[in-house]
């Protein structure tokens, strides 16, 4: 994956994971010196500081996946906020601007053009 991730991602993530584990291991390598030089103290919280080793492992391809994948949904919700706003003032601004009387009266007039006035005209007048 390391061209495809250069190209689309900017790094390559299998350099980056090997880096990673180099550090994790340097760092395994501190702690059993802290623990040779201070045992009494590390004994207690051995369980403890293991589970955060653990915790603390980062696997790089599924950060950048995520970071990608999120930063995806971010830009389509740009894209769906923008295109619904504009489409949402070009359709609603007009109706804001022409007051509901004209509404009505346009309504009322297309339905008595259309004849669908003619049945209600025609109770009435019975």
């Amino acid at each position: 994956m390391g061209l495809f991730s250069k190209i689309f991602y900017g790094i390559d993530t299998d350099e980056e994971q090997r880096r990673s584990d180099s550090l994790d291991a340097a760092l395994r390598v501190e702690q059993a010196a802290d623990v040779a030089r201070n045992p009494e103290k590390f004994l207690k919280h051995d369980a403890e500081v293991q589970a955060h080793i653990e915790a603390g492992r980062i696997d790089v391809d599924a950060e950048v996946n995520d970071a990608f994948q999120d930063g995806l949904k971010e830009g389509a919700g740009n894209i769906r906020g923008g295109i619904g706003g504009t489409l949402n003032a070009l359709v609603v601004t007009p109706l804001k601007i022409i007051p509901w009387q004209f509404w009505l009266a346009g309504a009322v007039y297309l339905a008595w053009r259309l004849g669908l006035l003619k049945p209600l005209l025609a109770k009435l007048k019975s």
